[in-house]
């Protein structure tokens, strides 16, 4: 194995800590005692007496800088990471007028200060969302900080503390809310699967077992203003997912993932009529959906990055309270069955590429068949047997795969 997490206490209860070794150097790469590639290593400059020593489960080398350049060192871990660094060790037995710093890819974290007492380098209470990329450290000496030589000898060990509340969906797979886990759950900061729970329960936020069925209720509003809010809080990393301040200024909401890519998030969900479930993408504006009755709902996204969703409830512009009853909670405006993620754009069938096959689509094609195409038909996607015609025949396989698709979710 390249690492082993060892799951620690959090109010998550999804904080990991990775550990990684050193074994033999090897053409820019270095193995666990396994025969594993832990790391890969670059240099500039002079890097000297670089090498492994087996009694001492330790890593050797010495950076000899001239007077005119700077020499360094890059390590660069074949592990990947998501969710956010909490914190950043690195164990070694001396060290001597050198900089450390940590990277993801060419974001700088941090400089790690140096702990002569305990000789560890360290990051404490670092925010940065990682978003599954490797970690670097790069030892850098310069002419100016290498009075005495500069050299690190016996580097032993990387520690990454990761809070991994939310972390990318799998594509495809429902995510259905588990009575036997979430029934006991205080959902006010709780990771499920990747999913954040920041609820408010004096709001009627919470969860409920309807006939073994695990059900979401939200009865929090939230505004977009305040959502942006903490979207860009965590972009500049005063908080992250899973920090208590998160929870306070999101309590109302979920939390999710998506993977770089294009897709769609669904949700599986009815709302009362004078309030809608919100969805933002990252720095998007947020989508609006809604459905008074039971049904899967969906939002397109498309992300150079994996990507924190928003997802919260709002009063609508229009609305005029009625009353506030859905289900068993008594004032809860909505609530969600089950969640998913899809990285499929191209569903045949879908001819309103909203993400789902249903119902609308059976009726677009019925249109377009009696001469009155929709504005938006997607005629490749209606074409569903691929003879390069849309009939009758095309029409019975969207109802087929409208039916198995209510069965199957």
């Amino acid at each position: 194995m390249l690492a082993l997490p060892l799951l620690l206490s959090s109010l998550t209860g999804q904080a990991s800590e990775y550990t990684i070794g050193f074994g033999t150097p090897s053409k820019g790469s270095i193995m666990n005692a396994n025969g594993a590639i832990v790391w890969t290593y670059s240099d500039t400059g002079t890097v000297g007496n670089f090498g492994y020593s087996e009694d001492a489960d330790a890593l050797y080398f010495y950076l000899s800088p001239s007077d005119v350049a700077e020499s360094s060192l890059t390590l660069t871990s074949a592990q990947t990471f998501s969710g956010t660094i909490k914190s950043v060790s690195v164990t070694c037995d001396n060290a001597y007028g050198l900089e450390l710093k940590a990277y993801v890819g060419q974001t700088e974290l941090g400089e790690l200060v140096y702990n002569q007492k305990t000789m560890d380098y360290g990051i404490t209470q670092l925010s940065y969302g990682m978003l599954s990329e490797p970690l670097s450290l790069k030892f850098i000496a310069s002419p100016q900080s290498a009075t005495n030589g500069a050299s690190v000898s016996g580097l032993r060990s990387v520690t990454v503390y990761i809070d991994d509340a939310v972390v990318p969906l799998e594509n495809d797979k429902t995510v259905a809310f588990d009575p036997s886990e979430l029934s006991s759950a205080d959902l006010s900061n709780y990771s499920y699967r990747g999913i954040l729970f920041t609820l408010d329960g004096s709001n009627d936020d919470g969860f409920e077992d309807e006939d073994g069925e695990g059900v979401i209720y939200i009865g929090s509003l939230l505004t977009d203003a305040a959502v942006d809010n903490v979207n860009n809080a965590v972009k500049n990393h005063s908080y992250s997912p899973g920090d208590g301040g998160y929870a306070i200024d999101f309590a109302g909401g979920i939390t999710m993932m998506v993977s770089k890519g294009k897709g769609f998030i669904k949700i599986e969900a009815e709302n009362e009529s004078d309030f809608a479930f919100h969805v933002k993408v990252g720095d998007n504006a947020p989508v609006q959906i809604s459905s008074t009755t039971r049904k899967w709902l969906s939002v397109p996204y498309d992300v150079n990055e994996d990507t924190y969703v928003y997802i919260y409830m709002v009063e609508k512009a229009s609305a005029v309270r009625a009353g506030t009853r859905i289900g068993r909670r008594a004032t809860a405006h909505g609530k969600i069955y089950y969640a998913k993620c899809t990285g499929s754009v191209d569903l045949p069938g879908d001819v309103n590429g909203n993400g789902i096959v249903d119902l609308n689509d059976v009726n677009a094609i019925v249109d377009y068949i009696m001469g009155a195409p929709p504005v938006v038909f997607n005629l490749t996607l209606a074409d569903v047997n691929g003879d390069g015609t849309v009939n009758v025949a095309d029409l019975v396989k969207v109802i087929q795969i409208v039916k198995e698709h209510t069965i199957a979710e």
